[in-house]
């Protein structure tokens, strides 16, 4: 079985009992790597005329987005001139949860284009989740140079390695770290620069690559 994280090839292990197991990594598109900053144009539509903080991504349980609306409360009340913008396509409880919380903007869907360059913006991406196989958004936001805030959980260590800020997916656990984040410093720069390095290790070419000379094993072997 053919896994994209080690995390996954446990779970594989784990739960449905898979020893014979293999990771090939899941890669990110180039265009993340040389995208430019939004256009005015396009801060103006969604209000955007300073920093802000993105979470990208679905919005299923595991998202984790219950406990993000409980931070953003302190965050927003730490800073009250930060903005919330969340990309994705509409979910009843994405409206529901940040419908009403103050700073927030639900763009929805946005076009593939517009993704790198919003992650190349942020001030600081977010992924709250409690469970991912992979986490690609992580590794978009790493390969974009934007800081990064990451929970601790499932894929995403292994992913980020060393070039985020991990954290814990509670409320406290994520407005701390996204407050961290936001203030700046040395640490936060140097991580964003070693998170671009670290991202050019994940192609898609090389996962390509890697599929082709497993799939020749096992011709090999039949």
């Amino acid at each position: 079985m053919v896994c994209v994280s080690r995390f996954t090839a446990g779970e594989a292990k784990d739960v449905l009992g898979l020893e014979n197991t293999v990771v090939v990594p899941n890669g990110v598109d180039p265009s993340f790597f040389d995208a430019d900053v939004l256009a005015e144009d396009d801060r103006r539509r969604w209000g955007l005329d300073g920093r802000f903080v993105l979470v990208s991504g679905g919005a299923s349980k595991r998202k984790n987005l219950e406990a993000l609306a409980a931070a953003w409360v302190d965050v927003r009340r730490a800073d009250p001139s930060l903005v919330l913008v969340m990309s994705g396509p509409d979910h009843p409880r994405r409206t529901t949860l940040f419908g009403s919380l103050p700073g927030v903007r639900l763009i929805g869907r946005v076009s593939g284009d517009l993704v790198p360059r919003l992650m190349a913006s942020a001030s600081v991406v977010v992924v709250p989740s409690r469970y991912e196989g992979f986490g690609l958004p992580a590794l978009e936001a790493m390969a974009a140079g934007a800081p990064l805030v990451a929970a601790a959980t499932s894929s995403l260590p292994e992913v980020v390695g060393g070039c985020g800020t991990l954290v814990e997916p509670t409320p406290a656990g994520l407005s701390a770290g996204i407050l961290h984040v936001l203030s700046g410093g040395e640490d936060i720069e140097q991580k964003a620069l070693q998170g671009r390095v670290r991202a050019r290790g994940f192609t898609w070419d090389r996962s390509a690559r890697e599929h082709a000379a497993l799939w020749r094993r096992v011709a090999d072997l039949s």
